[in-house]
């Protein structure tokens, strides 16, 4: 399993999505570089492949959702349910770092501001166009 981790993550994209998901301790490394390289190219920025790879470890959790184990009359019990939240949380966080740092910005389709006789049918662009309801014929 190939894990590098410079402890700065100012350095690289894989090193800020570390760093973001505390995958930093090398002995026991949740994603390999690989797979941080490929969420890291899949989505525009780091917070979003961060929430990426938060989301695949709720999987991995998921698959294992609890767990009970007895002998005679010592019997362990584990749930994954502590896990699967503190996750969710920090999903949470990020999205909200996210939004802080890469606010929504509107993004207008030029054909859907035309005149409805000028517009082009097949290129709306959206769910909803003015005059979308105009008969045309």
């Amino acid at each position: 399993m190939t894990f590098t981790y410079s402890g700065d993550p100012g350095s690289s994209t894989r090193d800020l999505v570390r760093f973001l998901i505390t995958d930093t301790n090398a002995a026991e490394p949740l994603f390999e570089d690989t797979e941080l390289d490929y969420l890291v190219t899949t989505w525009e920025n780091g917070y979003t492949a961060a929430i990426a790879a938060v989301r695949t470890l709720i999987g991995r959790v998921a698959d294992g959702s609890s767990e009970s184990k007895k002998v005679g009359d010592l019997s362990l019990a584990s749930s994954t349910g502590s896990s699967t939240g503190k996750l969710q949380s920090l999903i949470q966080q990020l999205e909200t770092a996210r939004f802080n740092l890469y606010p929504a910005a509107p993004i207008v389709n030029a054909n859907s501001l035309l005149k409805t006789v000028d517009k082009i049918d097949e290129d709306s662009g959206s769910d909803f166009v003015l005059g979308q309801m105009d008969n045309k014929t």
